[in-house]
């Protein structure tokens, strides 16, 4: 993860490599800013990603067949690869056109990069000798346009003038299936940026013209894209087909289980959003990345543990619910504050799963864990709160309820009265401003509204959970007046049971059990509830019988399941109701699942090494093994903001050194230069070793290194006492967040023990 942190140019050194001399700190990248981020190391031709093929210009003899592999991970969403194979064309071919369009097309999601990158070819389109193909100069003049807001300032105008462009490049070329598929993308693509669909049984044909010269092209994921929220059905056969076209892209796996979700086949869901997680984690392994820097990885792992839930594998979903809150976290990448990280997709699952599996002993156990740890806003920590305090209603713990209430209270009262203050001051600020009457109120409104949604969420909470209350006092016409004003959001017909209120929990059943979509813990609550409310009703023996029809995995043992027992019994079935699973025959031959990589995020092994310190004394790796650490990797004595860096570790030595974490830094410097590090430091010696890799060959084992440009970069690694590699910062800035690193060291060698 590559931040783009400059420092003052007065805390900058002279890169010995650029060639015009400019001041450029060290890690940067010598080709602009955009490049300070995404992948710096190069990769090799992978096997199969999927069979594209679009002509390009270069000089480099590999430049067409890593055009190629970035276009097949440009249709994989596999943007961080995709950007690799592009920059390995420029490190060879520095004026290859389409390499910079596929950058710039790679960075979809950051618009900043995408224009720098496309600025770049822009430039190269200046050049009069550059010898381009026109199909060339049509894809990049649709990018450059697009990213003009001076030319055109309506993005609007710009998206539908792109469009056309594309549809242009079609007429122009009609044997290009890839700006077919291109078009079909952005059309999807641009949905969600205004411009909705007008035809998607357009769309479709133009991706069966593909389909007709190509059956296994990786367009297949627009296909899926194109009809998962219009009609699920329409891309069966994409979803059967997809994960062949690209096997080493996680992203082709994952799609198919949108329409095997929407088709309630969750089966075959599963499977492939395991492929996904696997692959992907096979590949974090391999590049030492951390989860969250792939597209749509947490997204994945969260729906996994749903659809687990689903198929009533109860321990599944919670295990992988964990396994995304026990991933690395980081400033940049991995927090509550991200709205699609691993921390904040897996804390939602996490609880949702304790909850609908009714596991409320371990729900206390967990809110109390490294894994569901307490968070500093309020609001985000509500989730939890009210999971305890539902957890301690079920398993009769008053006092405790009481408390928990008393706590989310506070809360809503602190954030009720920020709200009065923020009114007051956007009143205050906007009379002082002379603003008319009108405009006052538009400021008053804005800091209210800032607050009220927050405010809603607790007063909701509250309410539920004083109905709770008045329940364990036996109040049950207060219960069920909260009830109905905030329903349960996982069983509101177990609470109708236990208020008494039969013929209310029994329509509530009845209710779930007819609907389409069909769920396995939902499933089994309506049985159970409708067996108990109204044992008349035979909706009750119809659910059990739908239940049984995807019951292969379901967890006897689980609290829902269990008290089907008696059900199951009195209908004639033995203990082990569970039917087994028919497979589906509309699917593609899959690999074994184990093949592809493991199930949850597993560490990598950290590289070996034996290298010199100033006195010539060698330490290994090997030193540190029964005992975790820090490492590492700075660019020599002469560049200051690493040694900003080596002094701030320093100075805070002790705090390192209490939390258990020894430190060990690996410089650039040959080991006569080692010393200067230590001269630098301006308090007597630094308190750590300092070893020398003056060939970089660690730099480069631990991919602190741009491979592109033959230079080290900065890295941060946490080793555990084993030899893995929890957490890292591989970046063009050194990590200077010390009290996140020592914090979120702390965390993850609890959590992974």
């Amino acid at each position: 993860m590559i931040r783009l942190i400059l420092l003052p140019l007065l805390m900058t050194c002279l890169s010995a490599q650029d060639a015009d001399n400019a001041i450029i700190p060290e890690g940067h990248s010598h080709n602009g800013h955009a490049f300070n981020e995404g992948p710096r190391q190069a990769g090799p031709l992978m096997k199969s990603c999927g069979n594209v093929h679009l002509p390009i210009t270069s000089v480099w003899n590999k430049g067409q067949a890593y055009f190629n592999q970035g276009l097949r991970q440009l249709h994989g969403f596999w943007y961080y690869e995709a950007e690799r194979s592009f920059r390995a064309i420029l490190a060879n071919d520095d004026k290859c056109l389409m390499a910079y369009w596929g950058l710039s097309q790679a960075n979809y999601e950051n618009e900043k990069r995408a224009k720098a990158f496309i600025d770049k070819a822009a430039e190269l389109l200046k050049n009069e000798d550059l010898k381009i193909q026109p199909h060339e100069k049509a894809y990049v003049q649709a990018e450059i346009d697009y990213h003009d807001e001076k030319k055109v300032k309506d993005i609007s105008k710009r998206r539908k003038n792109f469009i056309r462009a594309y549809e242009d490049i079609i007429i122009n070329y009609p044997h290009d299936l890839e700006a077919k598929a291109l078009l079909v993308c952005r059309r999807w693509q641009f949905t969600r940026k205004g411009i909705p669909i007008s035809s998607h049984i357009g769309l479709d044909a133009i991706l069966k013209q593909i389909f007709v010269k190509k059956p296994n092209h990786p367009a297949h994921h627009y296909a899926i894209h194109l009809w998962d929220d219009r009609r699920h059905e329409e891309a069966l056969d994409s979803a059967a087909k997809l994960g062949k076209t690209a096997p080493e892209i996680a992203h082709m796996w994952h799609m198919p289980g949108h329409i095997y979700s929407k088709a309630n086949r969750y089966h075959d869901a599963v499977w492939h959003q395991q492929a996904s997680a696997r692959i992907d984690h096979a590949h974090m392994q391999r590049w030492f990345l951390l989860p969250d820097q792939i597209h749509n990885y947490a997204h994945n792992n969260e729906w996994l543990s749903r659809n687990f839930l689903n198929l009533g594998k109860v321990s599944a979903s919670i295990d992988m619910a964990k396994s995304l809150l026990s991933n690395p976290r980081h400033p940049d990448l991995n927090n509550q504050d991200k709205k699609k990280s691993s921390a904040r997709y897996g804390r939602r699952a996490l609880i949702n799963s304790l909850e609908k599996a009714e596991l409320w002993h371990e729900a206390l156990q967990t809110a109390d864990s490294a894994c569901l740890m307490p968070l500093t806003k309020p609001e985000q920590d509500l989730s939890r709160l009210r999971l305890i305090a539902v957890a301690q209603h079920n398993l009769n713990k008053r006092d405790q309820l009481i408390k928990t209430i008393s706590i989310i209270d506070s809360h809503h009262i602190v954030i009720k009265d920020e709200q009065k203050k923020a009114m007051k001051k956007a009143r205050e600020k906007a009379t002082k401003e002379n603003k008319n009457k009108e405009s006052l109120k538009v400021a008053e409104k804005k800091a209210h509204d800032q607050h009220q949604k927050k405010i809603k969420a607790f007063a909701n909470t509250l309410i539920e959970l004083r109905g709770y209350h008045a329940a364990m006092d036996g109040d049950f016409k207060t219960a069920k007046g909260a009830l109905s004003q905030r329903p349960s959001k996982q069983s509101p017909m177990i609470y109708q049971l236990a208020y008494g209120d039969h013929e209310k929990a029994a329509e509530t059943a009845r209710k779930q059990i007819e609907k389409k979509n069909k769920e396995a813990l939902p499933l089994a609550k309506a049985i159970y509830v409708l067996h108990k409310a109204k044992n008349d009703d035979p909706a009750w023996r119809t659910g059990f019988e739908e239940l049984r029809t995807f019951s292969s995995d379901i967890e006897l043992t689980s609290p829902v399941f269990k008290r089907l027992g008696p059900i199951a019994r009195e209908l004639g079935y033995p203990d082990d109701w569970r039917q087994p699973h028919t497979p589906a025959t509309d699917v593609a031959d899959r690999p074994t699942l184990d093949s592809l990589g493991p199930l949850h995020w597993t560490p990598p092994t950290a590289p070996t090494f034996n290298l010199p310190d100033q006195h010539n004394k060698y330490i290994s790796l090997t030193k540190y093994h029964g005992k975790p650490m820090i490492l590492v990797f700075y660019l020599g004595a002469g560049c200051l903001h690493c040694t900003e860096q080596l002094t701030a570790m320093a100075d805070r030595y002790s705090d390192f050194k209490k939390a258990g974490l020894p430190i060990l830094a690996i410089s650039t410097d040959d080991v006569p230069n080692l010393k200067k590090s230590q001269t630098n430091y301006k308090k007597g010696e630094i308190p750590f070793p300092i070893i020398s890799d003056s060939r970089k060959d660690i730099f480069k084992k631990y991919t602190s290194h741009d491979d592109f440009e033959n230079k080290p970069l900065h890295g941060t690694f946490v080793i555990d006492k084993t030899g893995r590699i929890l957490w890292s910062d591989i970046s063009a800035d050194p990590f200077m967040d010390l009290d996140f690193l020592i914090k979120e060291s702390s965390r993850l060698l609890k959590l992974h023990q």
